[in-house]
Parts: structure tokens; C-alpha cells; sequence
């Protein structure tokens, strides 16, 4: 049995419900009952700068461990990046085919992250090189829950990054922003869009529509504030989250 989003029989996609091939229907608890043995687990790798701070000091780490409690489908790892040469590191050691969700957290500045303060500037061209050191299949999701990550003007400069680790997507934030704001959407992206991506192996089922619309109702407002912005490779080609976005005054 395949198990997939079935957004055609509800309603403006603010529930989910579940459906095997026959469009037989059972509820969220009964599928909760299976999910364990039925998915995969949804492997996130977090790169945490030391912030301001000579030493590690992870900031980010419990809220993911919180939610690995919750849903033991999910995995988590964590890292501590300084320089890019951390970051090289640490991409070229994951496996291949393990399809990763990469989170960094740490400062960021006009698309250079800075993991360990100013002095620490990593600039994009060289992030790329980081990425390039990526295995194939390994890192299928990667998303920035940093500062200015995103380029308002050019959202499609995160095609660069997904044609270097073939990842299906890349997201981040296009302003400053608030820190316990974006840690809550950042754990949006995971079980809005990398959970449920996670459980479907067939990507033609994939329920693109369904989980924007989902997202949307429930947080597009904290996102548009957030200046969020993705890009999703799909069986239909790379699509843009938000379709159109608007600059928060």
C-alpha cells in the first residue's frame, strides 16, 4: 500500500487526510499507528555558527530535539560551523542517497553567512564551493533560518545551489529577522513540507498544491513578514513559495 496526501477529498486542504490506492480513507490516528514503520526517518543536519560567541553555543538545537520527540520519524544532528571550511567538511561527509535536510543557523548578511560574527564572512561564491562538495542524493532540502539568505530580486539565485547538490529545495529569509519568529517557521518548513516530502517515494504524488495551500493558511502571513521564499524543484518543474512576493513594510 502507498500511502499519499489525498487533497482532492478535503476541503481547502486545511485537514489532511489519508488514502490508500483504492481511495479507501482511514484517520490521522490510525495512519499515526503505522508512520514509524511505513517512512523512513526525515534526517535534519543542522550547521549552527557559535553566533557572537569564541565557543559553542548551540541556540536552535532543543527545539529540534523537541520535535524529534514528538515525531520519532525525524532524526536529528547537529554541527558547529566557524568557516567555510567546516562547512566543507561536514557537506562532504554525508552519504549518499541519504537525502538530508541541511539547516544552517547562524548570522547572515546580503546572501554571505557569517557563523561566528563578522570577521567569520562567508561569502556566496565560496558557499557554492562548499556545496559542490555535496554526494549525490545526499542533501535533498537545505534551508538558510538566517538573516538576508534570500535575494528579493533574484529568488532563482537558489537554482545555483540546487544544480550543485541536486537538491529538490532551498529556502531562506530575505531581511533581518526576528530570531524566535523565524525558528517558528523554520520548524514549519520541516513538518509543513520535509516530513511529508520525506514520506513520499513516488515525487509524481507529491501533493505541491495541497502542502502550500496548507502552509499558507497556517503561516503565510508570519512568512510574508519574514520576506520567506523557496525554491521547489517538482515533477513539474522549479516552482517559486511565495508565487509572487511582496516586500513587508
Amino acid at each position: 500500500m502507498s500511502l499519499y496526501f489525498d487533497c482532492q477529498t478535503v476541503q481547502a486542504c486545511s485537514s489532511l487526510d489519508f488514502a490508500d490506492e483504492d481511495g479507501m480513507h482511514f484517520d490521522k490516528s490510525a495512519w499515526s499507528a503505522k508512520r514509524s514503520s511505513v517512512m523512513r526517518k526525515a534526517k535534519i543536519i543542522i550547521l549552527e555558527g557559535t553566533w557572537w560567541k569564541k565557543h559553542e553555543q548551540p541556540l536552535v538545537l532543543q527545539y529540534f530535539n523537541a520535535l524529534a520527540i514528538s515525531y520519532k520519524e525525524i532524526d536529528v544532528s547537529h554541527r558547529t560551523i566557524r568557516n567555510a571550511e567546516d562547512i566543507d567538511y561536514y557537506i562532504s561527509k554525508i552519504s549518499p542517497s541519504q537525502r538530508v535536510m541541511l539547516y544552517f543557523a547562524c548570522h547572515g548578511s546580503d546572501m554571505n553567512l557569517m557563523p561566528s560574527g563578522n570577521k567569520s564572512k562567508i561569502e556566496f561564491e565560496r558557499l557554492l564551493e562548499s556545496f559542490s562538495k555535496a554526494k549525490s542524493g545526499a542533501i535533498s532540502f537545505i534551508h538558510f533560518g538566517c538573516c538576508e539568505m534570500s535575494k528579493t530580486g533574484d529568488r532563482r539565485v537558489y537554482e545555483r545551489i540546487m544544480e550543485l547538490t541536486k537538491a529538490e529545495w532551498v529556502s531562506g529569509y530575505g531581511k533581518e529577522v526576528d530570531w524566535l519568529a523565524s525558528t517558528l517557521l523554520d520548524l514549519a518548513v520541516v513538518m509543513e513540507f520535509f516530513v511529508p516530502r520525506n514520506l513520499e517515494e513516488d515525487r509524481r504524488k507529491a501533493p505541491y498544491d495541497c502542502l502550500e495551500k496548507r502552509f499558507n493558511e497556517m503561516y503565510g502571513n508570519l512568512a510574508r513578514k519574514l520576506e520567506f521564499s523557496a525554491v521547489w524543484n517538482t515533477s513539474n518543474g522549479n516552482i517559486l513559495l511565495p508565487k509572487h512576493l511582496h516586500r513587508a513594510k
